[in-house]
Formats: structure tokens, sequence, C-alpha cells
């Protein structure tokens, strides 16, 4: 990226950012990562088969792309997993995932590294902006830090970080893995296969988080005090046929315990 030098702390760090045909977003939410205390060593965007304005505003943050063809539906799954493999080429061992569409705090970053641990896997907050907020989002925002202070569906996730570490430390501390803001060793992604890519939409990220876990590592919450903040959007791929199918795929996962998908990663390494 373009910018500051990454941190020390930050080194063989990366951050998989997924999107697809929203240019406007990923420009804002690149801008925000640019702006962060720690940095990361590589931003990854995984394009689920974007047009040329997206490969623009990636070569202007001085990311790495990771483009495959546009299969129709949502194809993040399959995307996502080829950012991981990239990612492992270029030398990062702890990974970051978010999407396109997720604005960071400015410590996001920081907050994931200090809690980083062997057989962890690390889920900050999720904080949903409104239609109009979105809409009326400009890089001066952005720079500034003002949608930090928004509030968005939850204004009770505004506190000063301080406070946000207290209420961190004081809630249960287990969390499902969350795909706009969670990270993990690449390893441990990369053992359970990564994303299963029969899903499209819905409980995809359950269903990696079901299996990490089975795999023993432990998902760590810091809700409060590392939140993204998402920009609102249509969501023309909700499909409630799929959902139940993706429920049954879940279901399936915490009934046998299973730790790996045949499905996943390793069909790109082949």
């Amino acid at each position: 990226m373009t910018g500051a030098a990454p941190s020390r702390t930050a080194a063989r760090t990366a951050v998989v950012v997924s999107t697809y045909e929203n240019p406007v977003a990923l420009d804002l939410v690149l801008r925000g990562w640019a702006r962060q205390r720690v940095r990361p060593e590589w931003i990854v965007v995984a394009d689920d088969g974007s047009g040329p304005e997206t490969a623009q505003v990636v070569r202007r943050w001085d990311a790495v792309q990771v483009r495959l063809p546009h299969g129709g539906g949502f194809g993040k799954c399959r995307v996502v997993n080829a950012a991981v493999l990239r990612a492992r080429a270029l030398g990062a061992d702890w990974l970051l995932f978010t999407d396109g569409d997720w604005l960071p705090c400015r410590d996001l970053l920081a907050r994931h590294l200090e809690e980083r641990r062997p057989k962890r896997f690390v889920a900050g907050g999720g904080i949903r902006l409104s239609r109009e907020a979105s809409e009326r989002m400009v890089a001066a925002d952005v720079d500034l830090g003002a949608f930090e202070r928004w509030g968005g569906n939850k204004p009770h996730y505004r506190w000063p970080r301080p406070v946000g570490r207290i209420l961190d430390a004081i809630q249960p501390r287990r969390t499902p893995w969350k795909g706009g803001n969670s990270s993990a060793w690449l390893a441990d992604v990369v053992r359970v296969g990564g994303y299963d890519e029969r899903f499209g939409w819905g409980l995809e990220d359950n269903e990696l988080g079901e299996r990490l876990e089975n795999a023993g590592v432990r998902g760590h919450s810091i809700r409060y005090s590392a939140p993204v903040y998402h920009l609102w959007h249509e969501r023309p791929w909700l499909d409630p046929q799929a959902l139940v199918r993706h429920q049954a795929m879940l279901t399936e996962t915490r009934r046998t315990r299973a730790i790996w998908t045949a499905h996943g990663i390793h069909s790109h390494e082949a």
C-alpha cells in the first residue's frame, strides 16, 4: 500500500478484502486501510469478476488483486480462497478478512494483532450505517475518521477505545467467525480447507468458523474495541432456497465435527 512503511508489529500480515462491482465503496475502504495506526504488509483484493474500474482502484492504493471470472451468483468463497493462497505466496502468516463495503476503525488491525495467539481466531464487531449516511460519505469523512462517530445501528459500540477494551474483557470471549471482521493464522485457514465453495451468500462464515473450532482454533471476541462500519447497499443475491441448503450443510458440519472441506481451498492448489 502507499503511505508510511508497515509497522514491524504488522509484518507478514495481509488483509483480504472481498469485492464485486462496487469500486466507489472499495475506494473508501482502501482509504480507510491507508489510515490504520498499524499497517498491514499487504492488501489482497479478492475480486469476484469486477470490471476495469475496480482494477483502477486497486492500482491506486497499491494493493494486490486476485480476480476470478464471475460465475454468476455470489462467488465470494471461491475468490477469497484464491486470495488466501496469493497471500501465502507473498509470505503472509496472519490474515485479516473483511469486505469491500466495511470501513475499518483506525485501530482495527492493531487490536487484532494484540489478541493474536496460537490456536485462536479473532473477531471484531460490525456497525451498519444507514443508507443516507452511506450515500453522503466522502473521502474526507474517511480521512478524518468522521464515520467512526456516526454510530449506525449500534451506537453503544461508540465507546472510547479504553472502555471498549474493558467491555471486551467482561463479555463472553468466544465468538463465531465473521467474514467482514475476523483474523486468523493463514496455516489454520488452509488446514481446514478455507471456505466451502458450495456456499453462496448466507452461513458461509459460520460454517468456516465451525470447522476452525472443530480443529481446536477458538474464536476470541473484540467486538467493542474493533468495529467495522458497513456501507449500505442492496442485496440482490439473497436466495431463501439457498439458505435452506446452506443451513443443512452447516448442520452436517456440526453433526460430524468436520475440520476439513473437500470443496475448498485445495482445489486451487491443484
